[in-house]
């Protein structure tokens, strides 16, 4: 194994040479997944103050149990990428176990929920956000490149893929990026994420996780994911509107049951943007594609509202939205019980008061309710948006407006380019292997293909 070549491409691979009565010693070990203590303690200390030159003095006298002795590179290499450290004299090599524990401390996702799967999470110290992938991805073929970003805050910014499935345009076009990004002072990912794209669209085109199962998942993908220090968010590069139906957990659950799943998410992203508007075009514009008992049910209950629809809609998502941010920006404690009694009180008030009809109440209700199924802020902020251009059009030109909001979201979102890809693939252009991981997941896909749209040499896991 060439170790020169390991350490230009692993900034976390370190290498310390120690000369002993003429003969050099090479002990290497990963930064990021080894006990920097353990080292000092069990393995540089004895070898200096014995003055060890020999591999069987090493063997016999360090005072660490567990030692393998290296027959070929193939095992080098799964040692190292353990965790062990590597030690090699006069061209023989003997791995020790200087294991650093990668999930003490680590706590769990705080902004995903873990369903199924592991329940550590990525935090702000950087080698440990490494090791937490390193540990998932043992192969050579994991290549680190770091870059120093901020001429103030001097930030480590490490870019990750796995060589032989990433697409290499997209990395060239990535590492060109953060090379010649100009910013005195890097604060957290989305720093970076911003400075990564020319134009601003209303979906994001990264996905941003705390997750290192669902990062290490991505790259094996073809994706590849930008590590910065002092921020528990990791980006991934690149995403589609797609991914936002998915979640990792998917993989980690029956196939069949899965499916059902995406199909409600997709349905529920359909509820959230155009129930409201749909209703206030049906009551207020085509009144006459409702049945006639709906449409006095809806009358009674609208009697005695001083507003009109769109005014009384307008001011219930408001009054929803800031519930919602009330309830993400107050401490844990009080935030969710204060957001269920102000919406509880505040509803119940608003139709005994005759402000609000009850209707409006329960369309508005659905609407929100079905937007919690996505947790991912920019994908919130974009339904919001999106749900109030529907409302207004539908209130304007009824199911016209409706049609021409439509239109403006599919002609929005297929503009959207993704660090070179369609953002709407595997819909436009259609992918036919790539809908057995769309609506559907299949069993076979979930375990043996990878996205034939990232990566085109190795679609087979």
């Amino acid at each position: 194994m060439n170790i020169n070549e390991l350490i230009n491409n692993n900034p976390d691979l370190k290498k310390r040479e120690i000369i002993i009565n003429n003969n050099t010693i090479n002990i290497i070990y990963f930064e990021s997944l080894c006990s920097s203590n353990d080292i000092n303690d069990f393995i540089l200390k004895p070898i200096l103050n014995n003055e060890l030159d020999n591999i069987n003095d090493i063997k016999n006298k360090l005072p660490i149990n567990n030692f393998i002795d290296l027959k070929d590179n193939k095992e080098l290499e799964f040692c190292l990428y353990s965790g062990f450290t590597i030690i090699n004299i006069n061209n023989d090599y003997i791995a020790f176990e200087t294991k650093y524990s990668l999930d003490s401390g680590i706590n769990e996702a705080s902004n995903e929920k873990v369903i199924k799967g592991p329940k550590d999470s990525f935090s702000e110290n950087y080698q440990n956000n490494l090791g937490l992938i390193r540990k998932r991805i043992r192969s050579k073929k994991l290549i680190i490149k770091e870059f120093i970003i901020g001429t103030k805050s001097k930030t480590k910014v490490s870019l990750l893929y796995v060589d032989d499935i990433v697409n290499k345009d997209l990395i060239n076009k990535i590492e060109k990026k953060l090379k010649t990004m100009s910013l005195d002072y890097v604060a957290n990912s989305n720093y970076i994420a911003d400075n990564l794209t020319d134009k601003s669209y209303m979906f994001p085109t990264n996905l941003m996780t705390e997750r290192p199962d669902f990062v290490s998942f991505c790259m094996m993908e073809g994706r590849c994911s930008i590590v910065v220090e002092n921020s528990p968010q990791v980006l991934i590069i690149p995403s589609f509107f797609s991914d936002y139906i998915k979640n990792i957990d998917d993989y980690y659950q029956n196939n069949k049951n899965v499916s059902i799943t995406r199909i409600i998410r997709i349905v529920a992203f359909l509820v959230a943007i155009i129930t409201p508007g749909i209703y206030i075009a049906l009551t207020t514009f085509n009144q006459e594609t409702l049945p006639t008992s709906l449409l006095i049910n809806f009358s009674m209950q609208r009697e005695g509202v001083p507003f009109p629809s769109i005014v009384e809609a307008i001011l219930l998502w408001f009054t929803f939205e800031i519930l919602r941010e009330a309830d993400t920006r107050v401490p844990f404690v009080v935030g969710s019980s204060m957001s269920i009694v102000g919406a509880l009180v505040l509803g119940d008030a608003a139709v005994n008061a005759g402000i609000i009809s009850p209707i409006m109440i329960i369309i508005i209700a659905i609407s929100s309710v079905a937007s919690f199924l996505f947790n991912d802020n920019d994908v919130v902020n974009t339904i919001r948006l999106w749900k109030l251009i529907f409302l207004l059009l539908g209130a304007f030109v009824g199911l016209y407006g409706i049609f021409i909001a439509s239109l403006l979201f599919l002609i929005r979102v297929c503009s959207i380019d993704s660090f070179g890809f369609d953002y709407t693939v595997p819909y436009a252009p259609f992918n036919f292997d790539e809908q057995k991981n769309n609506f559907i997941l299949t069993k076979r896909y979930k375990l043996n293909k990878r996205n034939s749209i990232l990566t085109r040499n190795t679609k087979r896991r």
